[in-house]
C-alpha cells in the first residue's frame, strides 16, 4: 500500500511532469498519431490555468459514541481516514 500511496499522493508539479512526458510519448508514437487524427484529438503539453474555489466540506455526524453523544468529525481533517470513520453506527 505504501508504494501505491507514493504514486497516488504525489505533489502537483510531479503529476504535471508525468502528464507532459505521457503527451510527448503519445506524440512520438505512430499509432497514437493515427488515432489522434481519426478522432480529431490533440493534447497540449502545457496545462490550462483555472481559477477555482474550495468550499469547506463541513462536519459529518454519525451515530452515537459510547457516551451517547453524536460521533461528529471534520471531513477535511479526516482525509484518508474518512472511509474508516464512516463505518460507524448511524442514527436511524
Amino acid at each position: 500500500m505504501k508504494d501505491l500511496a507514493q504514486i497516488v499522493h504525489t505533489n502537483a508539479e510531479k503529476k504535471v511532469a508525468e502528464c507532459k512526458a505521457l503527451f510527448e510519448t503519445i506524440d512520438k508514437n505512430e499509432k497514437c498519431q493515427e488515432k489522434s487524427k481519426a478522432w480529431h484529438m490533440r493534447f497540449q503539453a502545457t496545462p490550462a490555468q483555472l481559477t477555482g474555489y474550495k468550499y469547506d466540506a463541513g462536519n459529518m455526524v454519525m451515530g452515537p459514541t459510547n457516551s451517547g453523544a453524536p460521533n461528529k468529525f471534520d471531513i477535511e481533517k479526516s482525509g484518508r481516514e474518512l472511509d474508516r470513520k464512516t463505518q460507524a453506527k448511524m442514527f436511524s
